[in-house]
């Protein structure tokens, strides 16, 4: 596995980029609601055995994607970083289940086990990807959801990237990452997830349509791309995912 570290210079924030500063309005800016609207019909559109399931929605941020969750009977747990998103998630749904919780370092063993852990948005702004995966595999019994920005590279790769930590939509603590798909796919089954899948159709979305790269120095930060992984304790029979072939040789 390869890591490698992208500096960028931070430019000054235009009038589009300044509602990102505030928690109210951060996640529902016009290009965010386009991808979650796009993320939630996908999920819809997968039919996951997930109703009525306990789920762990990490990196929640404000809470919007765990309505889906919520509409199938599911008791939720919200986690974020960030104690100004939690505090928006609670006032917007003042029912859910919420914590502060630092996903680089937290464990997450005293949160007690879920049939679900939920994981859309998050490891692109975490560094070390392999350990907070294997915390999050830890109180996991049955299946990981996983959304993320990659390197769509076919090595396994990890690219370390700076991001804006007064961003409340971005690291938490000034780095984020871009894992491969092969790099995640490797993490998965080294927290012993026997059956990892990808959807057999990805959403409707400029930023998850991508061709692998062979050359991994052809690959660019920006425009982001994103990939979507399932992770199983056992066999899915669904004809909306298909079999990732194995990434450790």
């Amino acid at each position: 596995m390869v890591k490698k570290l992208l500096s960028r210079d931070e430019p000054e924030l235009s009038p589009e980029e300044r509602p990102h500063y505030q928690p109210g309005r951060a996640f529902d800016v016009p290009h965010y609601e386009d991808v979650t609207r796009c993320r939630l019909e996908h999920l819809r559109s997968m039919n996951l055995p997930v109703d009525g399931k306990r789920v762990l929605d990490l990196g929640a941020g404000i809470g919007r994607l765990s309505e889906f969750f919520v509409e199938r009977g599911c008791d939720v747990f919200c986690v974020d970083a960030r104690p100004e998103n939690i505090q928006k998630l609670r006032e917007l749904y003042p029912d859910r289940k919420a914590a502060v919780v630092d996903l680089e370092k937290d464990d997450l063993q005293s949160l007690g086990e879920f049939e679900i852990v939920f994981c859309y948005g998050l490891l692109y702004h975490v560094v070390d990807v392999m350990g907070m995966l294997k915390r999050a595999s830890a109180v996991c019994r049955e299946m990981m959801l996983i959304e993320t920005c990659i390197a769509p590279i076919q090595s396994n790769g990890l690219f370390l990237v700076h991001e804006n930590p007064r961003d409340v939509t971005q690291a938490m603590h000034g780095f984020g990452s871009r894992p491969s798909p092969a790099y995640v796919t490797t993490c998965l089954e080294l927290c012993g997830f026997t059956h990892i899948y990808a959807p057999s159709q990805l959403p409707n979305h400029p930023q998850f349509q991508y061709k692998i790269l062979e050359n991994a120095g052809r690959w660019r930060r920006e425009p982001n791309t994103r990939d979507i992984f399932i992770a199983s304790r056992k066999p899915l029979d669904n004809l909306n995912v298909v079999l990732r072939p194995p990434a450790r040789k």
